[in-house]
């Protein structure tokens, strides 16, 4: 079920295994628990592109087949956009953005979440990368270290920064049925909890 083969791996010292066989070994050690969620942190960071591919769908037609929900963790948005459902956008420990997948990538709504986004290499030749968005030359470095910003944890970076921002953490607006952002520049969206915004997606 993990795509392993018990000839060229059972007997063997991790040290004898290629990366690709240790990550799939750790899948497998979670399976036979029978577990009904899998938390996978960063799981194919160790591997190549290939391996990387294989893994992913191994967690997805597990996924699939039995029934397994899957938190995957990862500062890798192209394969989170492979595997997930909904996302979440976390910066500095806080939801920046939360929603259908499809959403949140395609069209993101955070400055935080458009900044990373914008980041991701074109798989064009004839488009150069490394020339700098528009957000991403507006999002300077912080002007102020962490512990002394009081408001949106953004706000020293945030190139559309209001002063209301600098004053209280911003709540989750709805801005779709199934995505929700952590920014004043949405208020006229109603506003949600993150537990109704799990709830909702969960049903979803």
């Amino acid at each position: 079920m993990a795509g392993l083969r018990p000839e060229e791996t059972l007997g063997r010292y991790p040290h004898q295994l290629s990366g690709g066989q240790r990550q799939r070994i750790m899948v497998a050690r979670a399976l036979l628990l029978s577990p009904r969620v899998i938390l996978a942190d960063e799981p194919v960071s160790m591997v190549d592109a290939s391996l990387r591919a294989t893994i992913l769908e191994s967690l997805v037609k597990l996924k699939r087949e039995l029934g397994i929900s899957l938190i995957y963790i990862t500062h890798d948005l192209t394969t989170a956009y492979q595997v997930s459902q909904n996302i979440y956008i976390l910066y500095r420990g806080s939801v920046a953005e939360v929603g259908s997948v499809e959403k949140v990538i395609k069209d993101p709504k955070h400055p935080y979440t458009r900044l990373l986004v914008s980041s991701i290499p074109l798989p064009d030749p004839d488009i150069h990368w490394g020339g700098e968005s528009e957000i991403e030359t507006k999002a300077a470095a912080p002007s102020a270290p962490l512990a002394e910003v009081r408001g949106c944890k953004f706000s020293n970076r945030c190139p559309y920064v209001m002063a209301e921002c600098q004053q209280a953490p911003p709540p989750l607006y709805l801005t779709d049925d199934d995505r929700a952002v952590a920014c004043y520049l949405h208020k006229e969206g109603a506003q949600v909890s993150g537990r109704e915004m799990a709830e909702s997606l969960a049903r979803g």
